[in-house]
């Protein structure tokens, strides 16, 4: 067989037969330069592009607009185009909370907003024009730190990053939360005074409930008075010591997003909250959402505009929280800090795995991975080695699922504060052994006989999984022990239960909540 280039009918039916097309010439693109500008010699590969230094930072930033302006932008205009261009979205009411852990991911947002002007230096300062400066799209910002040094037994670094903040010089206003505010009940006064709130404010004088991690019920109780009198830090430490290892770094992240909710409602004026958690993260979370029951609302988690309706009976309004790193890689968020000189002080690791004691080996020697969460991120990172689009295939699947109705119409979780699916709990005592006979399951003795409430019931599947031990086995274990203390939980949970309870007996209720449920007896003036 031999190629030529004998057209067509002008050839024998043999000839025809036998001549073979000649291949098509294919241009070839020099990956010794820059692709995009065609000048520079190229210094980064991504999605078989080759960048140089100004092309790369360009390209980042372009992927950031292309999530972060469109909810910015009026709704008036029909035009898809319009609303997903680059142009400049206009000036926001409200102030902007920026999320910051000191990764790769919330370290290369912060940057750019500040490097692009987004983020101004307040209120009433003026803008001069003649030296380049743009219109901000918010006037104020804050930058949240959420310390989990203290609960992990770690290294603190709050110091280093109020430090790194204040350097900058760009009007932001740093906070600090630890972890361990969870259980403060002055920490929402603290706030408001950061937030310039009138000094004086009343300090929340509402205790924690414990709980009875033995039952399957979960029931509350009063707070003991040993458990009152410890520190905030003592009690954190005491729930993470009593779950099981798979389940602490589900609840240290109901923690971080409880402590950023808080921090958003307290701040004057805020309006959107802004999160750097990159797509690597987002596949992460998908994959490890699936597994431990929380795909009723990966929607709402994974979406990169989330719109929080007000909560009726409180103070919190209604919050736009974004992710603006949605289309960005964790290895693209850290070759943008490489450049920036900012790799040095990025933590990518939570060191979530190593809160509360340290979990048994079994007896083939496994147990070195504690959680779901741990697992899937090796799992896709060593897995994107190989097969470079991983991560955009498990989030392209992701964008596919839509939470079903709408989230204000359904009643929320009092732990991770997210719309429940219905019948969590017969779902669950279908669908595994939840019981043993009371022999090999004993009742712990000392029980109180009348708990104020039941948390099983309010809880979604997922948080359902958390408190409770995986197995049967696991509980007649836990009930072999013997007498344990209850548990306190932090003081979020204890409203998200009054929400639900509508006051709940025995728990304080509003002068307005109070005031809505008798107003059928009032005599009017």
């Amino acid at each position: 067989m031999a190629c030529g280039n004998l057209p067509e009918g002008q050839g024998t039916e043999n000839e025809e037969q036998v001549n073979m097309p000649r291949r098509r010439k294919v241009r070839r693109a020099d990956k010794s330069i820059c692709q995009k500008c065609q000048q520079v010699k190229s210094l980064y590969i991504f999605r078989n592009i080759t960048y140089c230094k100004p092309c790369l930072e360009a390209a980042i930033f372009a992927r950031i607009t292309k999530s972060l302006h469109p909810p910015l932008k009026p709704q008036r205009s029909t035009s898809r185009m319009a609303a997903t261009s680059g142009h400049r979205p206009p000036s926001q009411s409200g102030s902007a909370l920026a999320c910051l852990s000191s990764g790769c991911g919330s370290t290369t947002m912060l940057d750019l907003l500040l490097s692009k002007q987004y983020i101004g230096k307040g209120a009433g300062i003026p803008i001069d024009r003649t030296k380049g400066e743009k219109e901000p799209i918010w006037s104020k910002g804050y930058v949240v730190y959420v310390e989990f040094g203290g609960a992990l037994n770690v290294e603190e670094r709050t110091k280093e990053i109020r430090e790194w903040v204040e350097q900058r010089q760009e009007g932001l206003e740093f906070i600090g939360v630890r972890a361990e505010d969870v259980y403060d009940p002055a920490f929402k006064s603290r706030l408001r005074q950061l937030g310039g709130a009138i000094d004086g404010e009343e300090v929340s004088d509402i205790q924690p409930l414990s709980i009875n991690l033995k039952d399957s019920d979960l029931p509350l109780f009063p707070v003991a008075s040993s458990t009152s009198t410890t520190t905030p830090l003592d009690q954190l430490r005491t729930l993470l010591a009593s779950l099981p290892p798979a389940s602490r770094p589900q609840i240290l992240s109901h923690i971080l997003s409880s402590l950023v909710t808080a921090v958003a409602h307290a701040l004057p004026n805020i309006s959107h909250v802004l999160l750097g958690e990159t797509s690597t993260r987002q596949a992460q979370r998908l994959i490890s959402g699936t597994a431990s029951g929380r795909g009723w609302q990966l929607p709402l988690e994974l979406s990169a505009v989330r719109t929080e309706p007000p909560v009726a009976g409180t103070e919190s309004r209604g919050l736009v929280w974004l992710k603006p790193l949605k289309d960005l890689t964790t290895k693209e968020a850290a070759v943008y800090c490489h450049i920036k000189g900012l790799s040095q002080w990025t933590r990518n690791d939570r060191k979530w795995e190593v809160a509360g004691p340290v979990g048994k080996r079994d007896a083939r020697g496994k147990g070195g991975v504690a959680s779901l969460e741990m697992l899937t991120e090796q799992f896709i990172a060593g897995l994107s080695v190989t097969h470079p689009s991983t991560v955009s295939t498990i989030n392209r699947t992701g964008d596919k699922l839509v939470f079903p109705g709408k989230e204000e119409e359904r009643p929320h979780c009092p732990v991770c504060q997210l719309p429940i699916d219905p019948s969590a709990l017969e779902w669950k005592s279908r669908t595994g052994l939840t019981s043993l006979p009371t022999k090999l399951n004993p009742m712990p003795a000392s029980t109180p006989s009348t708990p104020e409430a039941t948390l099983a019931p309010l809880l979604c599947y997922s948080c359902l999984t958390t408190f409770t031990p995986p197995t049967v086995v696991s509980k007649a274990r836990l009930a072999e022990e013997g007498n344990v203390e209850n548990v306190a939980l932090p003081l979020w949970i204890r409203e998200g239960v009054e929400r639900r309870n509508g006051g709940g007996a025995g728990m304080p209720v509003g002068r307005e909540a109070m005031k809505e449920q008798i107003k059928d007896f009032l005599i009017g003036e």
